[in-house]
C-alpha cells in the first residue's frame, strides 16, 4: 500500500506542464506532417491529372487534323485504281497500277499529301514529348498509355511512309525491296488508319478513365 501511495506521490510531483506542452509540440508535429503528405499527395494527383488532361487535347487535335490526309490517301487508292485502264501500264510488274500512278501523278500528289500531312507534326511532338514527361509519376498500367499513343502516332509515320513512296517515281520497280514497299502503300488505306485510330483512342480513354478514379478516390 505504501509504495502505490509513494507511485502516486511521484506521479504528482511531475512537471505535467512541461509534459503536456512536450506532448502537444509532439502532436502538432504529427499533424503537421499528415497535413504535408495529403499535400503532396493532392499535389501530384493534380500535376497527373493535369498531364493527362493535356496529352486528351493532344489526341484530340491529332486525330482532327489527321483525318485531313487519311481522306487525300482514299483518293489516291481510288485514283491508283484507276490506272488499271492506262494504255502504258506494264501489267509484268508486281504492283502495275501503283507503278503508273506514281509514274504520272506521284510527285504532284506526294506535295499535296505533305501539305495535308505538315499541320499533324505540332500534335504528335506534343503527344510524345507528355508521354514522356508523365513516365516520371510512375503511373499504374502507363504501359496501356504508351501503347495506345505510339499506334495512334504511327498513322502520322505511315502517311510519312506513303509521302516519301509517292515521291520516288524513279525508283527499279522489279527490285524486290522496292516491291516491299509498293506493298505498304497497298495496305496503307483510309480505313485501316481509322480503325487503328478507333482502337487506340477506345484502350487510351479507358486507361484515362482508370487513372482519374484511382487519383481522386485516392
Amino acid at each position: 500500500m505504501e509504495s502505490i501511495i509513494k507511485f502516486f506521490c511521484e506521479i504528482l510531483d511531475w512537471n505535467w506542464l512541461g509534459i503536456i506542452q512536450s506532448l502537444s509540440g509532439v502532436a502538432t508535429l504529427v499533424i503537421a506532417y499528415l497535413a504535408l503528405t495529403s499535400w503532396k499527395k493532392q499535389h501530384k494527383s493534380q500535376k497527373i491529372t493535369s498531364l493527362l488532361d493535356e496529352l486528351t487535347d493532344s489526341i484530340h487535335d491529332f486525330i482532327q487534323s489527321v483525318s485531313v490526309p487519311a481522306q487525300h490517301l482514299q483518293y489516291i487508292h481510288i485514283a491508283i485504281e484507276s490506272c488499271q485502264y492506262d494504255v502504258d501500264l506494264d501489267k509484268e510488274l508486281e504492283y502495275p497500277e501503283t507503278v503508273r500512278y506514281i509514274q504520272k501523278e506521284g510527285r504532284e500528289s506526294a506535295t499535296r499529301l505533305m501539305d495535308y500531312i505538315r499541320p499533324c507534326s505540332a500534335s504528335v511532338h506534343k503527344i510524345k514529348s507528355l508521354v514522356v514527361k508523365a513516365q516520371m509519376f510512375n503511373i499504374e498500367n502507363f504501359q496501356d498509355c504508351i501503347n495506345a499513343c505510339e499506334m495512334i502516332t504511327w498513322q502520322y509515320d505511315r502517311l510519312q511512309v506513303v509521302y516519301s513512296i509517292l515521291s520516288s517515281n524513279n525508283m527499279n520497280w522489279r527490285h524486290p525491296k522496292v516491291i516491299e514497299h509498293l506493298g505498304h502503300l497497298s495496305d496503307i488505306t483510309y480505313e485501316d488508319i481509322q480503325k487503328h485510330l478507333s482502337e487506340s483512342q477506345v484502350s487510351y480513354l479507358k486507361f484515362v478513365k482508370a487513372s482519374y478514379s484511382r487519383e481522386y478516390n485516392a
